[in-house]
């Protein structure tokens, strides 16, 4: 668990939610028969969603956030 105080530091809770989100299915493409697509849309899922929820909130949005496609 994060070591950050209740109050504040909202944004890495969304990181870090992202991050531990990310490491299960990274574990699954591992045993994928094609790992690397697997881990890619692994990836655009995880960063989707943590979009999603940057978005909602009322505070600057992870910069990653604002481009689309390939950026």
């Amino acid at each position: 668990p994060l070591l950050l105080p209740s109050d504040a530091f909202a944004h890495l809770r969304r990181q870090a939610a992202a991050l531990d989100a990310l490491r299960p299915r990274l574990n699954a493409c591992c045993r994928h028969h094609a790992p690397l697509p697997c881990a890619r849309r692994a990836w655009t899922d995880v960063l989707d969603e943590f979009c999603t929820d940057e978005f909602g909130v009322k505070t600057r949005q992870f910069h990653c956030c604002r481009q689309h496609g390939a950026a």
